[in-house]
């Protein structure tokens, strides 16, 4: 085949071209997953497919035409994007590979096929390069969180009194979710004209400079769930209610006495673990995924709660030089005590500033990117044909978002002015329902034992043939990924190089883990009675 007169494979032996390019690019090691970029006829895949049977191919092609020229393959590595397909690569990307799939992950890229279409060549890395920033970011806090969002969700299913349920806002309402971004100092004034004409969502880290302001939000967003989302809560305690998952934060019974704020508007989580407290309490959350970044929650559940406008207000995905957050904030506190005459409060911010490794974002001088922040953007702006017309950015920073349409003074006004006008605030009541605090104690205790069945099951089949196979089950991978992801990936690892007996011993040493987790969970569960 030629395209533009130019060879896309060796005229002479195109197969044993393929086989010392795939040689030369994978090393020694089986790999379990390979991205191709740029597939030709199909050689590359052919010879993985002889030569790693176990392995997944996915082919990204640049031409249609190449694709449906290419040669027969077999049937498990028909998983192919090309042009024509309707999908963004990166879309298609995340539908084919989840977090756990990075490990052995390799990326090939044809060259032939880079330099015949450098703009699709271009694209696609990009796109891999999100999609690995994003799948990484997921695993590494799936590895520091898995277990404290395990606790956060039975701690607050037993230390919640009080829950709500109902709509979040009016169907047809203006919403305006507040981030703390640098750019917020200047839409606090454009927020204040408009108060009455939105409800306002806002994030924690927002919070000190809306009460600095005298804007009180109608929702508070928490996901996080370490420390620091309730310390802002600490210092700028909001009236409204908390719209969050069961695996947030805890303490947010302790902002308040008992009895004198609304509990929380809780939000549904995929997974099993979430969703068994849930159903205990007989409460009907709306369906939230979670997206690593507490703003594409709040986004997706206005997206399904109005049909009014969406704006978005300090939501920069960017530093603005060292600066990173609208201030007042909670941060600053810490540089302010460290602080000193050969230490001063800006090298604090300078010496953060230099150590997440941003970079500048095109066409700003004073803009800076951390990877966290590059990560977050790609979440936010993966979904552009979702985002429709009524999506907006209010002084948006340099960070290009897809589907997001800014936003200036002026048109905000309109925008808020000409909407419909329904009731401000949420529609929420409380959960008649909930079940008392010595049921939930028991019902908690019995989750957790038919948790630990699942995992002593998984453990009998791990230590006899079936080996790491056992992980398999639905339920007792539900439970070895949140609680041992480390675990997981080596035992993945092992069984990938051929260390069978490895890896049988790595599956039993996890899901022992993770009963002396859930065992230990159980005695503190014990203790709260």
């Amino acid at each position: 085949m030629r395209v533009d007169g130019l060879a896309l494979h060796s005229p002479y032996d195109p197969a044993r071209e393929a086989e010392r390019f795939a040689e030369s690019s994978l090393g020694p090691e089986p790999p379990s997953t390979v991205v191709i970029l740029g597939e030709g006829l199909g050689y590359l895949t052919r010879w993985l497919a002889d030569v790693h049977p176990a392995a997944r191919v996915i082919r990204i092609y640049y031409s249609t035409g190449v694709f449906r020229s290419s040669l027969p393959i077999p049937s498990r590595h028909q998983q192919a994007w090309h042009p024509d397909l309707g999908t963004k690569v990166a879309e298609f990307l995340r539908g084919q590979i989840s977090d756990l799939d990075v490990e052995g992950l390799r990326i090939l890229e044809w060259p032939p096929s880079a330099r015949l279409f450098p703009e699709l060549s271009r694209a696609a890395n990009e796109a891999v390069q999100q999609c690995l920033l994003e799948l990484n970011g997921s695993l590494v806090t799936t590895m520091s969180m898995g277990r404290v969002w395990l606790r956060n969700s039975v701690f607050n299913f037993l230390s919640l009194d009080e829950v709500l349920e109902g709509a979040p806002c009016s169907s047809e309402r203006t919403v305006v979710i507040v981030a703390s971004g640098p750019s917020l100092e200047s839409a606090l004034p454009l927020l204040i004209d408009i108060r009455d004409a939105v409800d306002i969502w806002a994030l924690p880290s927002s919070l000190p400079v809306l009460a600095t302001a005298g804007l009180e939000p109608d929702l508070l967003f928490m996901t996080d769930p370490g420390y620091y989302a309730i310390h802002h809560l600490h210092h700028a305690v909001p009236a409204c209610p908390v719209a969050m998952p069961l695996s947030a934060a805890r303490g947010l019974w302790e902002l308040a006495p008992r009895g004198s704020r609304p509990g929380p508007f809780l939000l549904a989580q995929p997974g099993i673990l979430e969703e068994m407290f849930l159903r205990a309490m007989g409460v009907s959350a709306p369906l939230v995924a979670p997206h690593g970044t507490v703003a594409a929650t709040a986004l997706d559940l206005a997206r399904v709660s109005t049909r009014g406008p969406v704006i978005l207000a300090g939501l920069d995905m960017c530093t603005n030089d060292i600066v990173s957050h609208a201030r007042p904030n909670e941060f600053e506190q810490f540089f302010l005590q460290r602080s000193s005459r050969t230490t001063p409060y800006y090298c604090f911010w300078y010496r953060r500033s230099a150590d997440q490794n941003a970079i500048r974002v095109p066409g700003s001088d004073m803009a800076r990117a951390p990877l966290s922040l590059r990560t977050y953007a790609g979440w936010l702006g993966r979904d552009e044909a979702a985002a429709g017309p009524r999506l907006y950015r209010l002084l948006p920073s340099p960070v290009f978002l897809a589907g997001m349409n800014p936003l200036d003074a002026q048109t905000l006004g309109e925008l808020a002015r000409s909407s419909a006008h329904p009731p401000r605030g949420p529609q929420l009541m409380r959960h008649a329902g909930l079940p008392s605090r010595p049921k939930r104690i028991s019902l908690a205790s019995r989750i957790l034992a038919e948790w630990r069945g699942i995992i002593a099951e998984g453990r009998a089949r791990a230590g006899g043939p079936e080996g790491h196979s056992a992980l398999a089950s639905a339920e007792v991978f539900a439970i070895a990924y949140q609680l041992a992801t480390q675990s997981l990936l080596e035992t993945r690892r092992k069984a990938r190089l051929g260390d069978e007996k490895g890896a049988r011993e790595s599956a039993v040493a996890l899901l022992d883990e993770c009963e002396g987790f859930l065992r230990g969970l159980g005695e503190r569960i014990k203790n709260a009675a």
